[in-house]
């Protein structure tokens, strides 16, 4: 991340427009835990994306690899919202 990341509050703080540049608002973070599961070989072995060291972090499948909801970076894209 950059020296000027943007830190949210919460995951729900994030999904507001005044904190959209983070990451938990990004169409690139994979919200799926399984997905994060499937997507790093061995995972389950260490132990599991459900599990607390993983907490909200998430797989950024722009740049591969873990997220927290409140990091920020160049690349952001929203989530499209229906």
């Amino acid at each position: 991340m950059t020296s000027g990341a943007l830190r949210c509050a919460s995951t729900a703080d994030a999904r507001d427009e005044a904190c959209a540049p983070c990451c938990a608002g990004c169409r690139y973070r994979a919200e799926s835990r399984d997905a994060l599961e499937q997507s790093i070989p061995g995972l389950a072995v260490f132990g599991s994306a459900f599990g607390a060291s993983v907490a909200d972090s998430r797989l950024c499948r722009l740049h591969d690899q873990l997220v927290s909801p409140g990091d920020a970076c160049p690349r952001f894209e929203p989530v499209l919202r229906k």
